[in-house]
């Protein structure tokens, strides 16, 4: 608290003496470099705004100016800067920017070696001193497997603690020979999920699809219809752009893409009002894609939340005689998807939920059917789990998308109802690779 108050109490002086010293208005020229260069130069607060970026020359006022220079991962300097009211030749002054370095303290995994950045720093427990400042990939070794693995935030002048779970040891053989009582040794858990950077999938889904009609008083126009036995393929990539540049920032930020086609074509069968199934000479195939922006907390090593919104595409479109394909219309959903994600970590397990609003943006052929209004709201819920071993990953998931619609017929137009319901369930299995 004391070292911030007197960090304070700089500022708001070296503020003030900045506004002295610009009220005359004379400027003089000042070369600013930095080693090593590229860092930022501000006159003032920093809310003034940026001066330059070094090597720079920039017209100072002339008398004493505050002045910052502040470049990531170095200690910032925050003192005055002299400009004299004559001289021989333009001013030019150098700083020197040290690094803003942490420690790293491994507390535990006795006897294993520790890694950060892939480099070998000794063996645990231990501590390890001059660690540059941002995100470090830390893992803690021992009899050939990784006890623990993650990415750890490293702040200036703080120790970052590390605290791999213990590992029992296998009982000492008898001098006398084998043991003859049987002795347990406890497994050690899977080590701490990392954040990792990038994730390739393989993706299938089975879909079955269900439209059906509310208040339909034209039943010979537009019908109920029903698939089942769909299935889609395609691929899933994930990235975590922060950790990929290093940046140390937002760890838990990725863009996510999709894209499912189908790979047979599927019977449709027209369901009548009283129920009845009637198989048809038509058939369907979906399309599904998906490209969304996502951010995952990590609470207390237990589980995760997850909040995010993207676009999505699903389309469902007929095939075979024009005049059955009339009474049960394509559908192409553009919707924007506003949803989150928890789970549970389990070790290799993790069971999720997941839980979205699609705000529709149009619907394919039902829009033209009802030119006076259709609109569509949506929503989709999913029950899933994932299981991996190493950077392999598996999962399974069942999910459930609704879409409700409300029309607006027009009196003695050839299509009247007051709206329908979209209901499409699906399994879903992906096996991917996540680094």
């Amino acid at each position: 608290m004391r070292a911030m108050a007197r960090l304070l109490v700089l500022v708001v002086c070296l503020a003030l003496a900045h506004r002295g010293a610009t009220a005359g208005g004379k400027t003089s020229k000042v070369t600013i470099e930095t080693e090593p260069p590229g860092a930022k130069v501000y006159f003032g607060l920093k809310e003034d705004g940026e001066i330059c970026t070094t090597p720079c020359t920039v017209d100072a006022p002339i008398g004493e100016t505050p002045i910052i220079v502040e470049a990531e991962n170095r200690r910032s300097i925050i003192e005055n800067l002299v400009v004299p009211r004559r001289t021989a030749r333009p001013l030019r002054v150098t700083y020197k920017l040290e690094p803003a370095l942490g420690a790293v303290v491994v507390e535990g995994g006795a006897g294993g070696t520790i890694k950060i950045d892939d480099e070998d720093k000794g063996k645990a427990p231990g501590r390890i001193d001059g660690v540059l400042a941002g995100a470090h990939h830390i893992v803690i070794e021992k009899n050939g497997k990784a006890i623990y693995d993650d990415f750890v935030e490293i702040e200036a002048g703080r120790d970052a603690t590390v605290t791999p779970p213990a590992v029992a040891e296998p009982a000492a053989a008898h001098p006398d020979g084998p043991a003859l009582a049987t002795t347990t040794v406890a497994t050690a858990p899977s080590p701490p999920r990392r954040t990792p950077a990038i994730a390739v999938a393989g993706v299938m889904d089975f879909g079955a699809r269900q439209f059906t009609y509310s208040n339909n008083t034209t039943p010979a126009t537009q019908r109920d219809n029903r698939e089942s036995g769909q299935l889609l393929a395609g691929p899933v990539v994930e990235l975590w752009p922060t950790t990929l540049l290093g940046l140390g920032v937002l760890p838990g930020l990725a863009l996510y893409g999709r894209f499912e086609f189908g790979l047979n074509s599927q019977p449709v069968a027209i369901v009548s009002q009283t129920g009845m199934r009637t198989q048809t000479s038509m058939s369907t195939v979906w399309q599904s894609l998906e490209v969304s922006l996502n951010h995952r907390w990590t609470i207390a090593s237990t589980g995760t939340v997850e909040v995010g919104g993207g676009y999505v595409q699903e389309r469902y479109q007929f095939n075979g005689d024009a005049a059955d394909i009339a009474n049960v219309p394509d559908a192409a959903y553009n919707a924007v998807r506003i949803g989150g994600r928890a789970s549970l970590l389990l070790g290799a397990f993790e069971p999720y939920v997941v839980l979205e609003n699609r705000l529709v943006l149009s619907g394919g052929e039902m829009d033209k059917r009802y030119p006076l209004g259709a609109s569509a709201t949506g929503e989709h819920f999913a029950l899933g789990a994932s299981l991996r071993y190493g950077h392999i990953e598996a999962r399974l998931e069942g999910g459930l998308t609704r879409y409700s619609w409300t029309f607006k017929p027009d009196t003695g137009a050839t299509f009247q109802a007051d709206g329908g319901t979209d209901v499409i369930e699906n399994a879903t299995l992906s096996i991917g690779y996540t680094y």
